[in-house]
């Protein structure tokens, strides 16, 4: 009789050990890490997102299936893949520095979703001159990819005078 109390005393001890190392083994974000992400990328992207040569530097933050939207005047890329959108963020920083600094973000840590209202000044690159300022809204899915590091996945922009953004930006390049 002891002995099978013991059995499955370690029965019971071995399958609670199983969930949680199951547990341990799925990563949960917090609303910490979520919003350390997205202050990271808005810093990252003022500095990287806008040259060719650093532009890569951003992939830490976007995932392969990373799909945009601008909700602009863009009749050549109604959706941008990674790789258009990378194109596009190049193309329309010839001659512009973007700054983007937020002002409101919102993080629904079940969804992995986060919803941004950000200023956007655009500065000439060889003056500095300040030519445009705007509000943008940006709505972010975020994934974990397979490392259990968050990636963004999709990006809807939403901008107060997308046709003040177009006319400064040109057309996107072909």
């Amino acid at each position: 009789m002891r002995k099978k109390i013991v059995v499955i005393i370690l029965v019971l001890l071995v399958s609670s050990m199983t969930v949680v190392m199951a547990e341990a083994g799925k990563k949960k974000v917090c609303y910490h890490q979520v919003e350390k992400f997205m202050a990271d990328y808005y810093q990252d992207y003022n500095l990287y997102a806008q040259d060719a040569a650093t532009i890569d530097l951003m992939d830490k933050y976007w995932a392969p299936e990373f799909i945009h939207i601008s909700y602009l005047p863009v009749p050549q890329y109604p959706v941008f893949d990674l790789t258009a959108w990378k194109n596009f963020l190049v193309g329309v920083h010839l001659n512009f520095i973007e700054t983007l600094t937020v002002d409101e973000m919102s993080i629904d840590i079940q969804k992995l979703t986060v919803v941004t209202r950000a200023i956007i000044e655009f500065h000439d690159r060889a003056t500095g001159n300040l030519v445009l300022h705007l509000d943008g809204i940006g709505f972010y899915n975020l994934k974990l990819d397979e490392n259990n590091t968050l990636k963004m996945t999709f990006l809807k922009l939403y901008t107060a005078n997308p046709e003040a953004l177009m006319a400064l930006s040109g057309p996107p390049p072909a």
